[in-house]
């Protein structure tokens, strides 16, 4: 079969080609986009999302264009104020072009709009027992803010303030989602507890609004710490999991809702100079002599950390 008008060789009464020459395959009319005038964020059919303004062009375009039925789009090209169309109709490859012709309205997406207003559902504040937040554990609840913010897009998904309190931080979050999503991400990471509470803020079409706040309560025990379990002495291992050694038999412990005995910043430090089955004979950086129970992993020349506990002298190497 032959095309009627070029008489080309080709499955249709017509080919792609004349086709194209002698009909619209497509149709676009000026259009609007909306980009957020603090965010940069463009509203797409999808919600307000991030997109370069070539990307969000092309997107607006594929929404609006109007595309003869069998022309299958397959490249979109912007140049300039034209717009080619490449695809395939009737068995051929053509390109056809198009006015482009379109507004950039700015204004305040809702995320915006609810962040700059002030709005918050829930605060998060984060204490350590006992103690001042270090500078590390600032440091990985600021990037656990920052990861939880990126990985949503809601329009309450935003940090509003964060407040630096003399006993911890403060996190204001637009929604409550995203404030017990990051409460719960930072006692797992640092080891600790989660208090939620709630408080009636308004009420909205005769509903009841609540403002949470969720207080992570970070243990007071920090690795090498000395603590008191169920009467027995030991050298904190891991704050996050709540283990600990026994400083005298090695054993494994569970250190949950221990006592502090000793932080490691304020013990002092020696070496063992002697040892008998039961005692090790210790001398601090100072040249004083102890004579201590003889600690799990004792050796002579073992380098140790000494504290008192009810006014007796323990000690521990450094490294159980």
């Amino acid at each position: 079969m032959g095309c009627i008008v070029c008489g080309k060789e080709s499955k249709y009464k017509i080919c792609g080609k004349c086709f194209s020459e002698r009909n619209s395959l497509i149709s676009l009319q000026k259009f609007e986009l909306e980009i957020c005038s603090r965010c940069g964020n463009v509203k797409t059919r999808k919600g307000w999302i991030k997109l370069d303004l070539k990307k969000a062009i092309e997107e607006r375009v594929l929404e609006e264009v109007r595309v003869f039925p069998d022309f299958n789009i397959e490249k979109i090209e912007i140049a300039g104020n034209t717009i080619l169309f490449s695809g395939e109709i009737y068995g051929e490859n053509v390109s056809v072009s198009a006015p482009l012709s379109y507004k950039i309205h700015r204004i305040a997406c809702p995320r915006c709009s609810r962040e700059s207003g002030g709005y918050y559902e829930a605060i998060v504040q984060i204490r350590a027992k006992g103690r001042g937040l270090r500078e590390e554990e600032i440091r990985i609840i600021n990037k656990i803010a920052q990861e939880v913010v990126e990985l949503t897009s809601g329009e309450k998904d935003f940090v509003l303030k964060i407040e630096e309190k003399e006993s911890g931080l403060d996190f204001y979050f637009g929604s409550k989602k995203i404030g017990e999503k990051f409460s719960r991400k930072v006692a797992n990471e640092l080891g600790g507890s989660v208090l939620t509470t709630r408080k009636l803020h308004t009420r909205i079409d005769g509903r009841d609004v609540y403002r949470f706040t969720y207080l992570v309560r970070l243990s007071e025990a920090e690795e090498s710490d000395v603590v008191l379990k169920d009467g027995k002495i030991c050298v904190v291992k891991n704050a996050r999991l709540q283990k600990g050694i026994e400083i005298l038999s090695g054993k494994s412990m569970n250190i949950e809702d221990s006592k502090m005995i000793a932080k490691r910043d304020s013990m002092a430090w020696g070496i063992i100079t002697n040892l008998d089955e039961h005692v090790a004979e210790v001398m601090d950086s100072s040249g004083r002599l102890f004579q201590v129970p003889k600690p799990y992993g004792a050796e002579i020349g073992r380098e140790v950390l000494i504290f008192e506990f009810e006014r007796k002298v323990y000690a521990f190497p450094k490294d159980i």
